[in-house]
């Protein structure tokens, strides 16, 4: 273990209570000089020797001077983080590949101004905010999701260089949160041929001839008046038009019969699958093991089928 990892496993980190929120106190705040910190001190120590030396009152009046503006500074730069208030947000769920971005909520419960407070993860670019008093402001930290399943929020860091930029502050922030990560979908996939397809009272897919309702995964058997040859130019898939209709489509996508020589893979094609089938309107349904979703359509019962296939092989 390295000497910063031992530091920052050692040092004091603010935790949220059961209301998911957290208060910065006082013994979770450190505080260093900056180089100018360094520079500014320097120099007065440069002008006390000086001050000493020719027994000049001027000079000293005006070390001591500039030295209470630094001891004032210390307490300013202590005082813009102590008590404010840090919660989480939540974080909307992405494909891995994607750009999460979690959603933190800066409060001042206070009554005071804390200006240039910065927030990131220990290895990004923090963000700058400036919070009004018994304000509220909300970031959005930008995080690459690089696999799908869980993917828990970082150790933050809330900082400030406020009033003078001579010192450094700093506090490190855990917060029970995390963002849901999808598998990436594949480029495209063709569900085997033996799928269940069905007949459906509901809905305007499948059979008409006239008006254009939208578009599905291509079958063989489809004729190739109605394959979209525009969306194939721009890498879109095989996809066929579909025309208005008295029924809906529904189709079954099973682990079992997905090909893939891994479980990734497999994943991968799934998620292709469910879009598409969303896509072209179809009330499609999921077998995972023995995890099973009913066929049915909408934005929620897509959020459900990626979400198994993100926690894949819990609860299979």
């Amino acid at each position: 273990m390295s000497a910063s990892e031992a530091l920052r496993k050692w040092a004091r980190v603010a935790r949220p209570a059961g209301d998911g929120g957290l208060e910065i106190g006082s013994r979770q705040i450190y505080i260093l000089p900056t180089r100018y910190g360094w520079v500014f001190g320097l120099l007065l120590g440069l002008m006390l020797i000086g001050a000493v030396n020719y027994g000049n009152n001027p000079a000293f009046l005006l070390t001591f001077l500039l030295a209470g503006l630094g001891s004032n500074a210390i307490y300013l730069t202590w005082r813009n983080l102590r008590g404010l208030r840090v919660e989480g947000a939540g974080c909307e769920a992405v494909f891995a590949g994607q750009t999460a971005r979690f959603r933190v909520r800066l409060q001042d419960t206070a009554g005071r101004e804390r200006p240039a407070l910065q927030l990131g993860f220990l290895a990004g670019e923090p963000l700058v905010v400036d919070l009004g008093a018994g304000g509220t402001v909300r970031l959005d930290l930008p995080l690459e999701a690089v696999r799908r399943g869980r993917l828990p929020v970082p150790r933050l860091v809330l900082s400030t260089r406020y009033p003078l930029g001579l010192l450094y502050a700093w506090s490190y922030v855990e917060l029970d949160a995390e963002c849901l990560v999808y598998p990436r979908p594949a480029a495209s996939w063709q569900p085997p041929a033996d799928n269940e397809y069905g007949g459906s009272e509901q809905g305007d897919r499948g059979v008409g001839a006239d008006d254009f309702v939208g578009l599905r995964g291509f079958r063989p058997g489809d004729p190739p008046g109605h394959i979209d040859w525009r969306a194939l130019a721009r890498e879109q898939g095989l996809l066929t038009k579909q025309f208005g209709g008295d029924r809906a489509e529904k189709v079954w996508l099973d682990w079992d019969e997905t090909p893939g020589g891994d479980d990734e893979t497999r994943l991968r094609l799934l998620a292709r699958a469910l879009l598409d089938a969303e896509r072209a309107g179809a009330r499609y349904g999921l077998r995972l093991g023995r995890r099973v979703h009913a066929p049915d359509g909408g934005a929620r019962h897509l959020a459900g089928c990626l979400r198994s296939l993100a926690l894949f092989p819990e609860g299979v």
